[in-house]
């Protein structure tokens, strides 16, 4: 636990699901073995979340969450159907944060974990807020969208918004008790972050750094959907590093037994 006092508030948001094949979230979560030769794989929902932090020097969101026309393939991505999404009405952005007590133009910073749909889907909706990305994951992003895609896991619709972009490189401090880490792995400019809260002490948000606490182990084990698993294990090296100094509770990407367990907007850990 840091000695840093912050005086924040942290709610979490519910912003919808993804259903998917689980060897996507724990490579090999299920596989064939001369004894079980035709296994039988798991289709289960892994949850969309974001955070709402009320800092004493800044309102901050971790995360924006889904694009409401994902789920109609508009500006958003068409939806395949063995990977179907849910977004109820109450689970928008402006919902969630009608919970908290605040709205979208009150935000002062937009901290993005990385640039996949499901957690970049409504920058445009914060008028007012510096919205923080790694330089490396905007430039992968545009790359993808231009060159190779531009309804796929990076959305050119998610990047052509009004926004105040602020692009940083590597490990930065956003405000006392606010720290963001560079940990790719799962993207190439994924960032997480280290919140200090005067009660629950330091929170250690991994974003798809590290998916579940299968991935976190022991032993630990890989994401199925990676970019460079070396740069993954040396990333979960790091958390796990910082983890241990600080005692920190860890709150993962897609756990959805963890998420479930959690409090949330308007409720909130102090």
């Amino acid at each position: 636990m840091s000695d840093v006092k912050t005086g924040a508030k942290m709610y979490v948001l519910r912003l919808g699901s993804i259903t998917c094949d689980t060897n996507a979230l724990v490579a090999f979560d299920t596989r064939a073995t001369a004894l079980d030769p035709e296994p039988k794989c798991k289709f289960e929902p892994f949850p969309i979340w974001g955070l709402y932090i009320e800092h004493p020097d800044g309102k901050i969101i971790f995360d924006t969450g889904l694009r409401e026309d994902c789920l109609t393939g508009g500006e958003g991505p068409a939806v395949p159907i063995n990977i179907p999404i849910t977004l109820g009405e109450d689970e928008y952005m402006e919902k969630q944060l009608a919970l908290c007590g605040v709205t979208p133009e009150e935000i002062d910073y937009v901290v993005i974990s990385h640039l996949h749909h499901d957690h970049a889907g409504k920058i445009g909706i914060f008028k007012n807020a510096k919205v923080i990305v790694q330089r490396k994951e905007m430039e992968a992003a545009l790359m993808f969208t231009h060159t190779v895609n531009p309804k796929g896991v990076y959305l050119k619709a998610d990047l052509e918004v009004d926004a105040d972009w602020t692009l940083i490189d590597g490990d930065y401090d956003l405000l006392p008790g606010v720290r963001l880490l560079s940990v790719p792995g799962h993207a190439e400019g994924l960032q997480c972050m280290q919140l200090e809260l005067d009660q629950m002490g330091t929170v250690l948000l991994t974003s798809d750094a590290c998916y579940t606490d299968l991935n976190w182990g022991p032993p630990e084990r890989p994401a199925g959907a990676l970019l460079d698993s070396k740069a993954y294990f040396a990333s979960l090296k790091k958390l796990k590093k910082i983890a241990a100094e600080t005692n920190a509770t860890v709150i993962f990407g897609h756990d959805i037994k963890q998420f479930n367990t959690l409090k949330k907007a308007p409720e909130y850990y102090e």
